[in-house]
């Protein structure tokens, strides 16, 4: 790997983390019980599917968009009031509070798409579905992709542990569940679309200003592995201990090549394939950056913003 710049298509990352002693993810309680998420994983080679416990792909997203958002306001990226204000309708709080977005020129999709993503950075990177005036539905979809975080089969655990609430009168009895073990995740980044308008086929911001929110985003998913906010943190703060895998990085209309941790040869898997897309199409069509450590990560994070250039093209994108 030279020191060269390359354009993005899009990004993947397969990881094997390990948490110990959390409880990130509950699913509610049952009397005085929580009860954690947990999800049935059926592989090739199993007599019978195991129930592990897990950490839903909604919890990471909600995750990294709370870490987009103060990197957003940091940086100073566009963002709309209900952008600002990290509203769960970005766009939508906007055009609730009946702001003026749209001038008398943006009367059809293409305008006003075109209008949303040159205001608010966060609507164009996570997604966003609004019903505007005259009966148009705006959407996007969003940009980054994640899959729950699930515990690989015989190699997490989960324990119920006795807790008291104490106040002025009796104690009351609660149990906590606090898992520990190695998980699988994985996450995909269409680093292409970001500031791209499907409805004109065009991009609606320069390639500067797609730069800053690529970089934003590489940034957040790695606040997102630093720092996995989530349920009972103030007693229960996972302790992070290990982190390895895979970011693939594709620089043409190409999948990044991305795999579970689930299966156990995942990483020579991944490198496999990154041989064989550069064969047919092309020398340097994917990059591979291993790591091996939550530091090895964060430095091929920090590779990845000083080389990763917005994807730039003048033909169609076959997407929403």
């Amino acid at each position: 790997m030279t020191n060269q710049q390359f354009p993005v298509y899009s990004i993947s990352i397969s990881g094997l983390l390990s948490w110990q002693l959390h409880a990130l993810n509950n699913e509610g309680n049952e009397g005085n019980q929580s009860l954690t998420r947990r999800y049935y994983i059926i592989q090739k080679g199993m007599s019978e599917p195991e129930y592990v416990n897990g950490v839903s792909g909604d919890m990471l997203k909600h995750i990294q968009a709370e870490h987009l958002h103060r990197i957003a306001i940091q940086e100073a990226l566009a963002l709309s009031e209900g952008g600002r204000q990290f509203h769960p309708n970005r766009i939508g709080y906007d055009l609730d509070k009946d702001q003026a977005i749209f001038t008398e020129a943006d009367k059809d999709l293409a305008g006003k798409t075109n209008r949303v993503l040159q205001l608010c950075s966060i609507s164009d990177l996570e997604g966003f579905m609004v019903t505007v005036k005259g009966g148009q539905t705006l959407k996007r979809e969003s940009a980054i992709e994640f899959g729950a975080v699930v515990g690989l089969p015989t190699l997490v655990k989960t324990q119920s542990y006795f807790h008291a609430k104490y106040g002025p009168d009796n104690p009351t009895p609660y149990n906590v569940q606090v898992s520990s073990g190695l998980y699988a995740t994985v996450l995909n980044i269409e680093a292409f679309r970001i500031g791209y308008n499907p409805h004109n086929f065009s991009y609606s911001i320069d390639a500067a200003e797609r730069k800053k929110r690529l970089d934003a985003l590489l940034k957040s998913v790695l606040y997102t592995y630093l720092q996995p906010n989530g349920a009972k943190r103030n007693t229960n703060l996972p302790h992070p201990d290990y982190f390895e895998g895979v970011i693939t990085v594709s620089t043409r209309r190409c999948p990044a090549p991305m795999l579970s941790p689930l299966e156990e040869s995942y990483s020579r898997q991944i490198h496999s394939l990154a041989d064989t897309l550069n064969h047919l199409n092309g020398a340097d069509t994917i990059h591979c950056f291993d790591f091996e450590t939550m530091a090895q990560f964060a430095e091929q994070i920090q590779t990845l913003i000083a080389q990763a250039q917005p994807w730039e093209s003048d033909h169609a994108e076959a997407i929403e």
